[in-house]
């Protein structure tokens, strides 16, 4: 499908142009945007970090993707160190300028996304934040981490992935594309809007835009939720599964929770098995 990286991590190019210095991670990332969904969101990563003090290891933790670390922070004030690869040099430029003179942080350009840049070093928490919707084989990836760079009893914690759209309600599908395109329409850049909408409405990926590029799960029909479960499954001890509402507009955000609509999930996967 694209010339991914070697572990299936993306493409290393399209990362790059679509993730400039100057890109705005906060306007279109619910996660990020929305002061009540962001607190649930942290406080499964304090759960996360819980059960690694509980299990007697060191908060070493490994965020994957971590964009212009706004999980980064919460992770290091809850008393992690963090190890943050990207795919992107402006955005290890902006993780440098934010977090560099912190000793517990440190950030590696990991150019093709196959992880090889952290050699044989293992981590007690994986943090992948609205990371496998971008990734290819987001299953492989995940195998790839936890066998390679997860220390036995560790945690690894998903969550703004979108669920997989053959399990969504036709309604949910209708108010999660309605709700986009009322935040869409305050964007600007129209007749790009439309032309990519056009396009993944009729099923087509273009691997010379680097929208399609970024974001597989637009022609992918979502991430499949049930088999990322069931790729982690034999590898820990405790899986567990959460489907949430999440969406751009305010107004949006506010409605689908009220009516208990889900279109996003949530994994915490907890004491790993060991490779």
């Amino acid at each position: 499908m694209t010339s991914a990286g070697p572990k299936g991590f993306g493409h290393s190019s399209a990362q790059e142009l679509g993730y400039p210095a100057d890109f705005d991670y906060e306007s279109g990332s619910p996660h990020l945007k929305h002061p009540l969904l962001r607190q649930q969101l942290l406080d499964r990563l304090r759960r996360s970090i819980g059960d690694v003090q509980a299990r007697g290891l060191a908060l070493e933790a490994l965020e994957i993707g971590a964009g212009d670390g706004s999980v980064t922070q919460p992770l290091l004030a809850y008393g992690c160190s963090v190890t943050a690869t990207e795919m992107s040099r402006a955005s290890i430029q902006r993780l440098q300028r934010r977090y560099g003179l912190n000793p517990a942080f440190e950030s590696l350009f990991d150019p093709d996304g196959s992880l090889s840049v952290l050699e044989d070093r293992r981590f007690t928490m994986v943090v992948f934040a609205s990371v496998l919707h971008h990734i290819p084989d987001y299953v492989s990836a995940l195998d790839t981490v936890c066998t390679n760079h997860l220390q036995a009893g560790g945690t690894l914690v998903c969550f703004q992935d979108p669920l997989w759209y053959p399990t969504v309600p036709r309604s949910t599908r209708a108010l999660t594309a309605a709700s986009y395109l009322t935040w869409r329409l305050t964007q600007g850049n129209y007749t790009r809007g439309v032309k990519t909408r056009l396009r993944r409405l009729r099923g087509i990926y273009d691997e010379s835009d680097v929208s399609d590029m970024v974001e597989y799960h637009a022609v992918r029909h979502g991430v499949n939720e049930q088999a990322v479960k069931e790729a982690l499954d034999p590898l820990f001890a405790r899986v567990a599964l959460t489907k949430y509402w999440s969406t751009q507009p305010r107004a949006g955000q506010w409605l689908g929770s009220a009516l208990g609509a889900t279109n996003t999930f949530a994994i915490e996967a907890s004491s790993f098995r060991g490779s």
